[in-house]
């Protein structure tokens, strides 16, 4: 069957349908185990982009191309019932008073059981995105110049990318950045290339008649991605960009990364189209180049050219412009990236953490319900710590160094506190910011059921968990433990909190969410959160555990969601040395200035502990490895990095027997290992959600969190969940082939 994908568009009806998502038949986990949670079926053997029961978040847009549904085709061939249900934007705006405003493109909501992940194509100028529930008319207020106050408001907004920066054209080279992003006034290829030449013609962002689409294929050789220091986004993949069926399909069985539908051209050319045209140099080397230019001067310049596609000249309705950065890599191929508009250029062409996200998150919705989704032409307000639990500022002396916590705020605290009375969640901006729409769309979502599991917490908005603090033993310095009919928690290596014999931390139920805030001591030292459930699990040789999770992802070397699956008894940390523990984990590669690329690991601890200082031995899983260690092709893996952000949820599957574990990555098949003999538990395991904070002061953090979270954490939970007894996903191994058994010698 053709693994054609359709973009996610307005017409979301059969696109998606098309496109593997929400059309397949209700089943519980214990009956569509097969699946593995990657997604909903078409029965092509494609997982599905997005498979949380939230949403997870939008699609993988950071290599700059459109929202698609493009899964890495492989994985289960089976229907899978995630309890997702797409969802695009009203085609007209319901009644009410918010002023008329022109309407994004390609805005659609991933539906889950109390949450919905939206995504939607950038609006040229936007500094940032909110999301809200559509209000009475009598709770608008309409000032001076069309601004907005909405009475008791609360939105979540995108925030900002928290990625590291390219250096650009004539910059100074940036420590440990292998890419250089090359656009003005550059001598590529043969040609100076000018700001200018940056636009190569006019494309279409949505599917229609006399149209074809033009597929992304991000190549699979070694040398075909950054493998120096920090410098790697979707992006630096190096791309193949064409229309054929044929050719894509021999790229995918040649491992190529899927990247979807980049964009749509005319089927034909005419007086109204120019050619785009290709030349590739230096085939089978370690430093190839590809090149990609428009009819003209440039192309001159290159005997060796073949067409690609034609584009439009001019700039037509439902078109927008195709734009081109070159990364030049100094450690490995190089390449022209091609992106869609204004916004999806100066996000290839700068990357970075001063740029907005381009997805968006609500949750803790009990009814139908109408959202708002709104581009602002200035970035959120940050309002303050936003936790569950309000604390005065503590100070903590640390040698010659005083450590001063920022108050924590509720929600109500933060709403007095504004001179609106509204409330932005996720706000990282000037904090007399009051942002104005300057585009505008509605989108209609609903609770959808999540599949059944043996274990399964959803936080829903009142039922919330009732804890309460036992002994902390076997461990109190800076410790607490607390427990709930479901769940034992530990907060490790907290800091003090205001009172004596109070430590600074909280957590509870918000927005059908759990929020887990904390801080580690005198932001010196190896805090943790662990959060157990009290019913067992159970690994075996021959049937598996399905684990999963969703939480916003932000990592860095020292601070990291995780998951534990352990025949230690709770509290887990203290026993990982008496026992056998699989943890999985999103863990950035430590640099000198930015930690990144995220990568998605396992690890394995035979009878020793772990922690942020001591890591367990770790798997490779992004690249495709000989039986001599050496890299044989990179996986066709989407960069997790693009998917951590501090208010995006990612949803995190792990399949594991006691001889192997298969990871998704929001509902796609990502990675998979043969465990080491003896390593792995076997029998009755707890399992834990959790997270570490390691020497917070001197974390390499991106300028939200440099400026607003440096020394404390916050992260939030949701859809927690095990079954166990369950057959082995369907896996393609040829594309992604398990990773063979590591050392566990230290």
């Amino acid at each position: 069957m053709s693994h054609r994908w359709t973009i996610l568009s307005v017409v979301l009806s059969t696109a998606l349908c098309g496109a593997g998502m929400g059309c397949s038949s209700k089943s519980d986990d214990a009956d569509a185990t097969t699946q593995a949670g990657a997604g909903s079926g078409n029965g092509s053997g494609n997982g599905s982009g997005n498979n949380s029961s939230s949403g997870g978040g939008s699609p993988n847009n950071g290599g700059g191309g459109l929202p698609n549904s493009a899964g890495v085709p492989n994985g289960p061939t089976a229907p899978y019932d995630s309890g997702i249900t797409p969802v695009g934007q009203l085609e007209s705006p319901p009644p009410t008073k918010l002023p008329e405003l022109p309407r994004l493109s390609n805005v659609y909501a991933l539906q889950g059981d109390d949450g919905a992940s939206i995504g939607f194509e950038p609006v040229d100028g936007a500094l940032d995105y909110r999301v809200y529930p559509l209000p009475a008319d009598g709770d608008i207020t309409i000032g001076d110049g069309g601004a907005v106050v909405i009475k008791n408001a609360t939105y979540r907004c995108a925030g900002d990318r928290e990625a590291p920066p390219t250096y650009k054209d004539n910059d100074e080279v940036l420590g440990g950045g292998a890419i250089h992003a090359q656009v003005d006034q550059q001598d590529v290829g043969g040609f100076k290339r000018t700001a200018a030449d940056a636009t190569l013609g006019y494309v279409y962002i949505e599917p229609g008649p006399g149209r074809v689409p033009v597929y992304a294929l991000g190549e699979s050789d070694a040398n075909a991605d950054s493998g120096c220091f920090f410098a790697r986004w979707s992006a630096s993949r190096v791309k193949k960009y064409t229309t054929s069926e044929a050719e894509r399909d021999a790229l995918l069985k040649d491992y190529a990364r899927d990247d979807g539908i980049a964009f749509y051209v005319p089927a034909a050319a005419s007086d109204t189209t120019t050619n785009v045209y290709v030349d590739t140099r230096d085939e089978g080397t370690a430093f190839l180049n590809r090149f990609y230019f428009p009819a003209g001067a440039e192309a001159d310049a290159h005997s060796n050219k073949t067409v690609a596609f034609p584009v439009l000249t001019k700039a037509a309705e439902g078109t927008r412009a195709l734009m081109r950065v070159f990364y030049g890599n100094r450690c490995g191929w190089s390449h022209d990236e091609l992106v869609v508009g204004k916004e999806r250029f100066n996000r290839v062409y700068h990357q970075g953490d001063k740029l907005p996200a381009f997805s968006l998150l609500w949750s803790g919705y009990t009814e139908d319900t109408t959202l708002v989704v709104e581009a602002l032409d200035k970035g959120c307000p940050f309002q303050g710590h936003l936790s569950t639990q309000a604390f005065a500022s503590v100070t903590v002396n640390f040698g010659d160094t005083n450590i001063v916590h920022q108050p924590w705020l509720t929600f109500d605290d933060a709403r007095a506190a504004a001179g609106t009375k509204e409330l932005f969640i996720n706000g990282q901006h000037e904090a007399g910011n009051l942002p104005k729409a300057i585009a505008r769309s509605f989108i209609r979502v609903k609770p959808q059921p999540h599949p059944k599991m043996d274990f399964f917490a959803d936080f829903k908005p009142g039922t919330s968990e009732k804890f309460e603090t036992v002994d902390c033993q076997p461990n109190c310095y800076q410790s607490w433990r607390h427990q709930s009919p479901n769940f034992d928690q530990n907060f490790i290596n907290a800091e003090n909190g205001p009172e004596m014999g109070t430590g600074l931390f909280s957590y509870g139920e918000l927005l059908g969410e759990w929020w887990v805030s904390y801080a580690d001591v005198a932001a010196d030292t190896n805090g943790k959160y662990r959060l157990t459930a009290k019913q067992k699990g159970e690994m075996s040789a021959d049937k598996y555990l399905h684990v999963t999770m969703e939480v916003d992802a932000y990592s860095t070397a020292r601070r990291y969601p995780q998951i534990l699956i352990s025949d230690a008894e709770a509290p887990v940390q203290y026993g990982l040395d008496k026992g056998h523990t699989i943890i999985v984990q999103p863990r950035a590669q430590i640099n000198e200035v930015y930690d990144f690329p995220v990568n998605y690991e396992i690890q394995l601890c035979k009878l020793r502990t772990w922690d942020v200082n001591y890591q367990c031995p770790v798997y490779e899983l992004g690249r495709v490895l000989n039986s001599d260690g050496t890299v044989q092709r990179l996986a066709p893996n989407d960069e997790l990095g693009e998917l951590a952000a501090a208010d995006r949820r990612v949803l995190f599957d792990v399949y594991t027997s006691s001889n192997r574990t298969y990871l998704f990555l929001d509902g796609k098949p990502y990675a998979c290992a043969n465990l080491t003999s003896g390593a792995a538990p076997v029998g009755p395991v707890t399992v834990t959600w959790g997270d570490a904070l390691y020497h917070s002061a001197v974390d390499h953090t991106y300028e939200f969190h440099t400026k607003h979270m440096l020394i404390e954490q916050r992260r939030h939970f949701d859809n927690l969940g095990f079954s166990s007894g369950l057959p082995a996903p369907t896996w393609d191994e040829s594309r992604l082939p398990c990773a063979a058994p590591i050392s566990l010698e230290e």
